[in-house]
């Protein structure tokens, strides 16, 4: 498991209201993360992934988002890797009692 990439986690800004009064979230959050990474779950080395056949192309893709311990992380938030959006699924973990510790989540990215 490397984890020496920089990566941002992206989530939506407080919530305010708009002229109406509805409830809209602010501008996008974006907090960058260093010594982080993307990995496969368990060491596996192709990772999870699953094809839709339903007359598409999508195809979902599961892996790890590995951080620093104390690294601010919430369902919901989406992991940016240049090009690749990826969005967290569930509560991450931390890891504090460990040779490396650090806070893990599943991510998920859906293509095509």
């Amino acid at each position: 498991m490397v984890m020496s990439e920089t990566l941002i986690i992206e989530r939506p800004g407080t919530v305010t209201r708009d002229s109406t009064g509805s409830k809209v979230p602010g501008p996008p959050v974006q907090i960058t993360v260093t010594n982080c990474g993307i990995y496969s779950p368990y060491g596996v080395t192709v990772g999870s992934s699953s094809e839709t056949h339903d007359a598409s192309s999508t195809v979902e893709t599961r892996r790890v988002f590995g951080a620093p311990l104390f690294t601010d992380v919430r369902p919901g938030d989406r992991i940016l890797r240049g090009d690749e959006r990826w969005e967290v699924v569930g509560e991450p973990m931390e890891f504090r009692f460990t040779s490396l510790a650090r806070v893990e989540a599943t991510v998920k990215r859906v293509t095509g």
